[in-house]
């Protein structure tokens, strides 16, 4: 059965390889070639001195109907002359209908990218923005300032903005490569297309554009992220809500962020309100445009069981201010399938029952500022400091 559907497929890829355009004309060119070069040899082998093997009738022919004409071979016979007459106005005919072709395919190439109706192959580790925003470019502009390292060209929109929309993004000179696919971002054959199974991380935006309404933009949010973690574990995936309820859903599904815009808001300006700046120390702890970059840094193994003070003293050192820990930083799902791995060494039933519930209680990406000096450093954790950022000079 195996070797019948191999088959099978084997000659389907052959058929639509053969059935498309610039194949059959580049076949008609080669053919032409192939008769002309025949008719040529018969006609001049044994007449023209000049015409000594098969390969001077190719060579001749060649030269001929693509109209370069070197002038080192020439027809000796009428019959031979009549031959590459034909031949150079059937080559000239079908070197039209080649280049036509093979010009349309590189538009039609362009148009779809436009549109965003493509297929995003041969992407690795790249990074997927799913949904909208109403300032999108300045959204798009923080991430690459934010992210020193990554391109335009590692970077998937997905959105069902009009063409239009959307070609005010892509002519952004700073965006330049940067890959787009137009489709709802909650369809699993959307993702597909964008490379989901491949990606390192997933942005899922909640709309603020007021066209649908928050619960049916939390729920596309819901599906987008669940059928992301569905064609790729270790996706790290970070989504914006605007209802709390919904928050549980993404937990279950391994979201490794959730940002709920309602209590954001509500406690900055609750914050606000004590009337001590805090919008302000605010905007200077995660704007890097004011010269300081917060980072979450994964922390070096030779730091693992050490107190905290190593890491602290190693950091300040170097002039960077340490903040804090996150415990179990990362990927939620990779770190509790590395969790079971640890908690299924022990022989001790009793051991590995409060281990299995420990696993069930483990709180991901669980940040500990300031911590005691004396506190040991746990593996699979970050550092959090300020570091100085330097802004790439296009953005």
């Amino acid at each position: 059965m195996k070797k019948k559907i191999t088959i099978r497929k084997i000659f389907y890829g052959i058929s639509s390889f053969f059935s498309k355009t610039i194949v059959k004309i580049s076949l008609l060119l080669l053919s032409i070639i192939f008769i002309l070069s025949i008719l040529i040899f018969f006609i001049e082998y044994g007449k023209n001195q000049e015409i000594k093997s098969f390969f001077d009738s190719i060579y001749y022919t060649v030269v001929s109907i693509t109209s370069t004409g070197y002038g080192d071979i020439t027809s000796q016979t009428m019959p031979g002359r009549l031959v590459i007459m034909l031949g150079i106005i059937a080559g000239l005919l079908t070197l039209s209908l080649f280049t036509g072709t093979f010009a349309s395919i590189f538009v039609d190439i362009q148009l779809k990218r436009q549109r965003g109706d493509i297929v995003i192959k041969n992407i690795k580790n790249h990074f997927i923005v799913a949904g909208w925003k109403t300032d999108f470019i300045g959204l798009l502009t923080q991430i690459l300032i934010m992210n020193n390292e990554l391109e335009p060209s590692n970077i998937v929109l997905v959105n069902n903005e009009t063409p239009e929309t959307m070609q005010l993004v892509l002519s952004e000179p700073k965006f330049s490569g940067i890959n787009y696919l137009h489709g709802e971002y909650f369809d699993e054959n959307v993702l597909k297309k964008a490379s989901c199974r491949t990606a390192k991380e997933l942005i899922v935006l909640a709309d603020d554009t007021g066209r649908i309404s928050q619960s049916e933009i939390d729920s596309k949010t819901v599906i987008t992220v669940l059928t992301a973690k569905s064609l790729n574990k270790s996706i790290y995936t970070c989504a914006e809500l605007y209802d709390e309820k919904f928050s549980s859903y993404l937990k279950k599904s391994y979201c490794d962020e959730i940002i709920l815009l309602k209590n954001t808001t509500h406690l900055l300006i609750s914050q606000a309100s004590m009337r001590k700046g805090f919008s302000q120390i605010f905007e200077e702890l995660i704007n890097p445009k004011k010269g300081n970059q917060l980072v979450s840094e994964l922390i070096s193994e030779k730091f693992h069981g050490k107190p905290y003070r190593e890491l602290f003293n190693e950091l300040s050192q170097k002039e960077f201010l340490p903040l804090g820990i996150v415990e179990n930083a990362g990927n939620v799902f990779l770190r509790k399938k590395n969790a079971l791995k640890e908690a299924q060494k022990t022989p001790d039933m009793g051991k590995l029952v409060n281990n299995l519930k420990s696993i069930k209680e483990l709180k991901a990406n669980d940040p500990i500022f300031n911590p005691p000096l004396s506190y040991i450093i746990k593996p699979e954790s970050a550092v959090i400091y300020f570091t100085p950022i330097k802004i790439k000079e296009n953005l």
